[in-house]
């Protein structure tokens, strides 16, 4: 069955059902499966739909299926060729497309000369902050389109565009639309690689997660990420977001040490849990449930103990919608400050990210 995809402005008032579900499954699987075969099935699955060619609708089924089963266990399905084969798909054609592309090549000569951290608790305005802050192209940055595993060959793809090459109108629209609009590449927590790299979590079902100890992880992936990103942005900071990260504190001060500053974005206790509410978030910790307003207090008490005051910038939430300007004036003005020690004898332009001659 062809039919073009709805272009993407379009989409932004109407998303596409199906490209919708394709887009969430690939993100989905990217997070929480290892099977690269998956990953194969549906970035081909998607990359067909933005050439005007929709799955057949007994493929929609297991596609949704797929996705239930996430929702509900925190898994997706066992992998079946016989999927790839009634759409087309040659799997181990696909593997080797993508070995040149794979996290173990890629060259990671030296770490970021900053890295800018947005933390702060689950739907307190983070990634808005984080879509303000990667629009003024002063930054490299991971992506919805990014993946753990080969991480910028989803970004080269002809069809698909970056947020910037839109006006103000994707600010109109909830994140949550964005992020699973075909073709749309918008900031992206990039999940699959922080948690493979530093596990705080254990993911049990939809938004569901328990709170753990950090762990042990493989934390060339994150090198690898950023040195790709770096490179394909051709900036020399990286940006990057997740409200988990309030929990890898540590783990990120002894990776990457002084050259991080923290973004501490916080917002009313009572709003943030009234908005966890309506999105279905929930997490335990110490094998207890908590009530949504503990879990404000879990997430904005790890970053307020653990973080680095001389590195952090704290930001309200009323602020930034009532004065974008004045938050990112204020978090470039802290970068100024922390880049002379970093850089040493260069300078970061902070409209372009760029270092140069001091």
């Amino acid at each position: 069955m062809n039919q073009a995809a709805l272009p993407i402005r379009a989409q932004l008032n109407a998303i596409d059902p199906a490209g919708r579900d394709l887009a969430l499954l690939r993100t989905r699987l990217y997070r929480f499966s290892d099977d690269l075969r998956w990953y194969v099935l549906a970035e081909a699955l998607e990359e067909h739909f933005l050439a005007g060619q929709m799955p057949l609708p007994e493929t929609l089924g297991s596609i949704r299926d797929c996705l239930a089963r996430i929702r509900t266990t925190g898994k997706p399905a066992a992998f079946s060729n016989s999927l790839a084969v009634s759409e087309g798909v040659d799997i181990d054609a696909g593997l080797e497309a993508r070995a040149d592309h794979m996290w173990t090549k890629t060259r990671v000569a030296e770490p970021p000369a900053q890295v800018v951290l947005i933390v702060g608790a689950p739907r307190s305005g983070t990634s808005h902050l984080y879509n303000l802050l990667a629009r003024t192209g002063a930054y490299s940055y991971f992506t919805t389109a990014s993946c753990w595993a080969w991480p910028v060959r989803n970004l080269q793809h002809p069809q698909r565009r970056l947020f910037t090459d839109f006006g103000d109108e994707i600010f109109a629209v909830d994140n949550k639309r964005t992020r699973l609009i075909p073709g749309l590449v918008m900031p992206g927590e990039a999940e699959d690689i922080w948690q493979r790299a530093f596990p705080v979590y254990t993911h049990i079902s939809g938004h569901r997660y328990e709170i753990e100890q950090p762990g042990t992880g493989r934390e060339g992936v994150l090198d690898a990420a950023a040195s790709a990103h770096l490179a394909h942005f051709g900036r020399s900071t990286l940006l990057a977001k997740s409200p988990f990260n309030c929990f890898r504190v540590s783990q990120i001060e002894q990776h990457w040490g002084s050259v991080v500053t923290y973004v501490h974005i916080i917002r009313d206790r009572g709003e943030t849990a009234d908005s966890m509410r309506r999105n279905r978030f929930e997490f335990t910790h110490d094998g207890r449930p908590l009530e949504a307003e503990e879990a404000w207090h879990l997430f904005v008490s790890a970053v307020q103990e653990h973080t680095p005051a001389d590195r952090t910038v704290t930001v309200r939430h009323e602020t930034l919608l009532d004065d974008p300007g004045r938050v990112l004036a204020q978090v470039s003005e802290r970068l100024r400050m922390q880049v002379r020690p970093t850089v040493h004898a260069q300078a970061l332009d902070l409209r372009t990210g760029r270092l140069g001659d001091p």
